[in-house]
């Protein structure tokens, strides 16, 4: 996909809004940043993965349905933002929780 196409398609998309973009030194290093509404959570596309993927493939990323390296999701739970990929299992359980809007205590 083009980048002028993604950016489009993120403009058109309901459910999604473009919050950022960072240029680098070089262009295949720079990063869009892409965030569900629903859910607020936060994705980093590098160029490579938009060049390389689908506008379907790049939605279900976005949307939190579908990974693919190498890109970071961020996320604000504990009020700053974080990458996720190094979470253990009890936080990207709770991350997920917070998703779905769950947020009763387990007895």
């Amino acid at each position: 996909m083009q980048i002028s196409e993604f950016f489009w398609q993120v403009e058109n998309e309901p459910r999604l809004r473009g919050i950022d973009l960072r240029a680098a030194d070089s262009p295949e290093d720079d990063v869009v940043v892409v965030e569900d509404l629903q859910s607020e959570y936060k994705t980093t596309f590098t160029v490579p993965v938009i060049l390389e993927n689908d506008w379907s493939t790049l939605l279900d990323i976005a949307l939190g349905k579908k990974n693919i390296a190498p890109l970071y999701h961020v996320t604000r739970i504990v009020g700053y933002y974080s990458r996720i990929e190094n979470w253990n299992k009890s936080k990207l359980g709770e991350l997920a929780d917070r998703r779905r809007g769950n947020y009763a205590v387990a007895s």
